[in-house]
């Protein structure tokens, strides 16, 4: 038999099931699967892939950091040209020592060049970076691969072996393949994270939007039914909801009083010791207010000095009694200011109940209207006979 054609159809096998074996690496890249692995697992598990189907002892892949190549996944500790001979070295001391500038060593050139580097004999090439530290094994020939997408150069896959010229141009071939293959899924990793990024930070942005219009809207709310200065239910609130409390009163004919409150000559405090003063004695009237009603009574400011309270399931005579106490109440306000002297605070209150007898055609808006109006004519005519004084409306109040 000729030795020299079975050597050939050896030879042929042998290729033959290396390129299957090359075939294989790549159909396992692309395989993989991307979601939830981080860039770095990304890189790690192809490299496993590259080393399971190729005879590659010393492989590494260096990822383009900023300016730097720095090692992110390697087969061994002696991996490619790099680090110490059965020494115990992690990948952050890979990362500290093993960095390749643009240009710098083998790597660097095919970083610079975006080309495939093949280094034939390292003992002989100048441009071989040998590891800085000592005891390192230097390679026989090494190979230099960028990863690649489009013209952008995002790593390099450095793998070497203790032999000169060991590396075919078939392993050439399948090492640039591999990379070009890594490259898309390094790219389209970037993405789809860039994207999930994009996502989530237009949903915490959204988010926040969302929180903040709510408390803006919460915000405008209470101001729309709030009195900024006092603190107090403003008009608007009381209106709305002294219709519920009179409709409930109506409906299981319960007593329901409106008492109504202007402060005396108020316009003398402005006056005298201007709106600041006059603003801190509204909020001890407010706080004066706030004390003597009960839970269930409402209380508001109307505007200027006038106040308004709705007392539910309270006749005349208990809404006296509370008039009674904060007109008390009223006169003992003091400021402790001395730039303030001869402050004495009084007001008018006129008084009115719901009665069932000629209401029960008018709508629960138009009896609080009523009994605003009712009480407003026994305020004025308080103010007529004198002031510091309280009415309960009986009709003969002139309008």
């Amino acid at each position: 038999m000729d030795l020299s054609f079975n050597h050939t159809s050896m030879d042929l096998r042998e290729r033959f099931f290396s390129l299957l074996d090359s075939l294989s690496a790549l159909r396992a890249l692309t395989q993989l699967e991307l979601d939830g692995l981080t860039e770095e697992q990304v890189i790690e598990k192809a490299l496993g892939e590259l080393v399971r189907y190729q005879n590659l002892e010393n492989c590494s892949i260096f990822r383009l950091e900023g300016s730097e190549l720095r090692c992110v996944a390697g087969t061994s500790i002696n991996e490619s040209h790099g680090m110490v001979a059965g020494g115990k070295t992690d990948l952050k001391t890979r990362q500290n020592f093993m960095r390749f500038a643009s240009g710098e060593g083998i790597m660097g050139i095919a970083l610079q060049t975006g080309q495939l580097q093949y280094c034939r004999d390292c003992a002989q090439n100048a441009s071989f970076k040998p590891n800085p530290l000592p005891g390192g094994d230097l390679p026989g020939s090494l190979i230099c691969v960028p990863i690649k997408m489009a013209d952008e150069v995002l790593g390099v896959l450095n793998a070497s072996h203790p032999l000169p010229e060991y590396f075919e141009p078939w392993q050439q071939h399948t090492l640039s393949l591999f990379c070009s293959s890594l490259g898309q899924m390094l790219h389209n990793h970037r993405m789809l994270h860039d994207l999930e990024y994009l996502v989530d930070q237009r949903t915490h942005e959204l988010r926040t939007a969302l929180q903040e219009a709510e408390g803006l809207k919460q915000k405008y709310e209470q101001l729309s039914s709030v009195d900024e200065l006092t603190g107090l239910p403003n008009r608007r609130y009381f209106f709305d909801e002294a219709e519920a409390l009179v409709s409930r009163a109506k409906r299981y004919e319960l007593p329901c009083s409106l008492m109504l409150m202007d402060v005396d000559f108020f316009k003398r405090v402005n006056d005298n010791w201007g709106h600041a003063i006059g603003d801190r004695v509204l909020c001890m009237i407010a706080d004066v207010l706030k004390d003597e009603i009960r839970s269930g009574d409402i209380v508001a400011r109307l505007g200027g000095e006038e106040f308004v309270i709705l007392l539910p399931n309270t006749g005349e005579e208990g809404t006296e009694l509370i008039a009674q106490r904060i007109q008390e109440r009223l006169v003992k306000i003091e400021l402790k200011d001395e730039a303030v002297a001869n402050l004495e605070i009084t007001a008018c209150i006129g008084i009115t109940r719901l009665r069932p007898e000629g209401q029960e055609e008018m709508s629960d808006g138009e009896l609080v209207d009523q009994l605003y109006t009712e009480a407003d004519r026994a305020m004025y005519q308080c103010k007529r006979e004198g002031r510091n004084r309280r009415k309960v409306f009986d009709g003969s109040e002139r309008g």
